[in-house]
């Protein structure tokens, strides 16, 4: 294929959670991630975002092919700055006979699932599905590449990643499909929208055409006003209308693939208090998600992380986490069974994420309640009930404290 998948899941990659769900191989590490919760803000970093012309976006003529991107953001290789319980507390929601399922958004009732899936395709479509796995629809059908949908808060646009108009851009649509607008435009690739909290903007990040790095940038859909508030990759809004705060992932040292979660405040739309909230020694931590109520995050962790082979994946363990947003009280959700990728918190309490443990990769969840899980696991006879949360891993070099 000529874009961003690959055969055994989506190989998106776009710094750290990428266009898909299988992009690691599930390497079935006996070790567990050791990860320190502890926040540090940087004062350095409160100092005034340079300003960026809208012109950065080199607004010309779409001649710039869509390019292959990986969870690290490396370019074509190159770096560039009716669900069922299959075990206690874990379901399964979809079931592609071909291909894979990626991206999964939950709608603001915990109902429905807009998701990207090759299930029809070579190419990448968004889709809609009741949580019950009921009353599949898809939403597009454009020849090109359509991922990273996600709802506004009212659950009735969808924003989204495609490649329908030459390179990644972001676009939005109402929740059936229909009245298709395009947010972005130029050569710069533009991927991973996520909703302010009044749906009135949108967070994304672009591959910088003068800084060759991911960025962060913001779009007033009303006014069309673009800012570039940092440097970043896959950030999330916030759905706590008391801030302004949103979450993203950075590489630690520029051009490695050992990625931390972050989040910054946007004061008069400019990026402020960046703190660096999830941190491990042997693992990138990536592709945050929030709570509904925008005091937890979700994220998927990668042990020793590095790309093997010739097909671009990711090789490590992965596993959801879930921590404080001021980096306090992590819990892992997942047994570092299969893939378990770009997890998504919904309404009802659990995280939905892309799991290749019964097949191909496709959407699971598990709640997030870890207490509730343990309890169900002693009522129906388990010995051994899913590890205590702020437990040190088995196998793990995690003695419990953070990093001082």
């Amino acid at each position: 294929m000529k874009s961003l998948f690959t055969r055994s899941g989506f190989a998106f990659t776009c710094g750290a959670l990428a266009f898909g769900a299988a992009i690691f191989g599930a390497a079935g590490c006996a070790q567990m991630c050791a990860w320190s919760g502890k926040t540090s803000t940087h004062a350095a970093r409160s100092a005034p975002t340079p300003s960026y012309a809208e012109d950065d976006f080199d607004e010309g003529p779409q001649t710039v092919a869509p390019q292959n991107i990986n969870v690290f953001g490396e370019v074509n290789g190159k770096r560039h700055g009716g669900g069922f319980v299959i075990d206690i507390g874990l379901q399964q929601h979809t079931f592609p006979q071909e291909g894979s399922d990626s991206d999964v958004s939950v709608d603001p009732t915990g109902k429905w699932l807009a998701f990207a899936s090759t299930r029809n395709s070579d190419h990448p479509s968004i889709y809609l599905q009741r949580v019950d796995g009921t009353a599949v629809t898809q939403l597009t059908a454009s020849g090109a590449d359509d991922a990273y949908p996600v709802f506004s808060p009212d659950g009735k646009q969808i924003a989204f990643s495609s490649t329908r108009a030459g390179a990644w851009q972001i676009f939005v649509m109402d929740a059936d499909g229909k009245n298709v607008t395009q947010v972005t435009s130029g050569t710069s690739q533009s991927i991973h929208p996520s909703f302010s909290p009044d749906g009135n903007r949108l967070v994304f990040c672009t591959l910088g055409s003068r800084s060759g790095q991911w960025e962060l940038w913001t779009v007033n859909l009303k006014t069309t006003e673009k800012r570039m508030i940092g440097d970043g990759l896959f950030p999330v809004w916030s759905p706590d209308r008391s801030l302004d705060r949103i979450a993203f992932q950075r590489a630690r040292q520029r051009g490695s693939h050992w990625f931390s979660v972050w989040t910054m405040d946007l004061v008069d739309g400019e990026g402020r208090r960046v703190t660096e909230v999830a941190v491990s020694p042997n693992a990138a931590i990536i592709s945050a998600s929030w709570s509904p109520d925008g005091k937890r995050l979700a994220f998927t962790t990668i042990m020793q992380p590095k790309r093997g082979g010739n097909d671009n994946k990711v090789k490590g363990q992965t596993d959801i986490w879930t921590i404080d947003a001021d980096g306090a009280n992590r819990q892992r959700l997942t047994d570092g069974r299969g893939t378990n990728l770009t997890p998504f918190w919904g309404a009802d309490n659990r995280v939905y994420f892309i799991s290749d443990r019964g097949g191909p990769e496709c959407i699971w969840s598990i709640r997030a309640d870890v207490d509730r899980q343990m309890n169900l696991a002693k009522d129906a006879g388990k010995t051994e009930p899913p590890q205590k949360p702020n437990e040190p891993a088995v196998g793990s070099a995690d003695t419990g404290e953070v990093n001082k």
